[in-house]
């Protein structure tokens, strides 16, 4: 053992430039994969548009794909957005993206939740609707979607019923989001219309034939009973399984 030590410290000084030349080499190569994944992931320019305060907002965003094909990041091309749980609408598709964690909610199989990861889309392939959740593509359709906070999307017509107020329609793929229970934005898809109501102390109502959301409660009732809605990473994974 006292040879061993003696030899390390006569030759200490060649030990040190062969470590930190080792460090350098490991750090080029952890460097050179990075460049490599971000040189081929594939970066496409795709024209949006959004709803912001009732105003529509096209513009064109740049969808960042993994090597797997995954949706990883979303940004604007010339334009600065701050992305939430707005959802983002395809101009040339009929495909919709969710920037945040959704709970998505299936009326027809007893009000069961699941949970859709960040960046996941609802679109119609092939006459299928189609939910893409972390890279699985899951037959879906007759359900809705909300965020935990305020914002519901719903995938098939439905009424919107404000206390007070004439019922108003929603197309499929429209949605409508509480801010702080004081004012209510409605965007319905069918007619590409936006509006803002004030709803302070107003009861608001969801319903269409398989459900009625109860948006102040944040609860809903389907075949007969009521289920509180929660935050969406209590959830398992909307999954084929």
């Amino acid at each position: 053992m006292k040879k061993v030590i003696d030899f390390v410290k006569q030759r200490y000084k060649i030990f040190i430039p062969i470590m930190v030349v080792f460090v350098l080499l490991l750090a080029v190569y952890f460097l050179y994969r990075e460049y490599r994944y971000d040189t081929y992931r594939n970066r496409k320019e795709t024209p949006v548009y959004q709803y912001f305060g009732g105003k529509k907002k096209e513009y064109t965003a740049i969808i960042t794909y993994n090597l797997k094909k995954v949706i990883i990041g979303i940004e604007g091309k010339d334009k600065k957005i701050n992305y939430d749980a707005t959802p983002v609408y395809f101009a040339k598709e009929d495909r919709v993206l969710f920037p945040e964690e959704m709970s998505v909610i299936l009326p027809l199989k007893s009000g069961e939740s699941h949970r859709l990861y960040k960046y996941a889309t609802y679109g119609i392939v092939d006459e299928i609707h189609k939910i893409t959740n972390g890279g699985e593509d899951v037959a879906c359709s007759h359900f809705f979607l909300f965020d935990g906070k305020g914002l519901y999307f719903f995938s098939d017509k439905v009424t919107l019923s404000v206390e007070g107020m004439d019922e108003i329609t929603l197309g499929a793929n429209s949605y409508i989001e509480n801010v702080g229970g004081y004012t209510l934005t409605y965007y319905d898809k069918e007619n590409d219309k936006a509006e803002i109501l004030d709803i302070e102390g107003k009861e608001i109502i969801v319903t269409n034939d398989n459900y009625t959301i109860n948006i102040n409660r944040k609860e809903f009732k389907v075949f007969g009973k009521t289920v509180s809605l929660g935050q969406p990473y209590n959830l398992n994974p909307l999954s084929n399984d």
